[in-house]
């Protein structure tokens, strides 16, 4: 391999940043909702017993298809103590355009925005929806797919419900890790 493909590849894997492994520490970060009010990892997870960290995107057709599913999820749990921070990092998309995709999708949840990819970065994010489940501790206990397959009539493992269901009484995440498939997420280039 030559000296400027070596240092190209160097370079791709340092912007990327590690994929975060099950039972390690999250990262700790501040993003701002698409309506720009800040809030901090600590401040977004302070009283919850699961933390869903979620990578989504507007122009994603995969996110799209897990819309309504989510919206379901989030109803569901968000009361039993379950936080859901939606992430867009995409770098093509703006925090109006996700305001906008928010509203008309009728989203139940805040989205937040990760401008320059830092907190998909500090994740190890690469596709979207990609997810991360942290228990009270802020310890990844599962990360994924939200579940097997894009068609809901498909669906044969529900990924992120039995990792929620699993840290709510007390139990290990089985499977803690499933293949998170959809849209490459688009980073900021250097």
């Amino acid at each position: 391999m030559t000296p400027v493909r070596i240092a190209i590849v160097l370079s791709a894997v340092t912007c990327l940043g590690a994929e975060l492994s099950i039972g390690s520490r999250a990262p700790e970060f501040e993003l701002r909702t698409v309506e720009g009010e800040l809030a901090s990892s600590a401040s977004l997870r302070a009283n919850a017993q699961v933390t869903v960290v979620g990578f989504v995107a507007a122009q994603c057709p995969v996110t799209n298809a897990y819309n309504q599913r989510m919206i379901a999820l989030y109803k569901q749990f968000s009361s039993r103590g379950v936080a859901f921070v939606l992430v867009n990092s995409n770098s093509n998309e703006t925090a109006e355009e996700m305001k906008l995709y928010a509203k008309q999708a009728a989203l139940t949840y805040p989205v937040y925005r990760d401008a320059g990819n830092r907190v998909a970065d500090l994740f190890g994010a690469q596709t979207t929806p990609e997810i991360f489940v942290l228990d009270a501790e802020g310890v990844v206990r599962y990360h994924g797919a939200i579940d097997d397959a894009q068609n809901e009539a498909r669906v044969r493992v529900h990924g992120l419900r039995l990792a929620i269901e699993a840290l709510l009484a007390g139990k290990q995440v089985e499977p803690a890790r499933t293949k998170a498939f959809g849209c490459t997420l688009h980073r900021v280039r250097t």
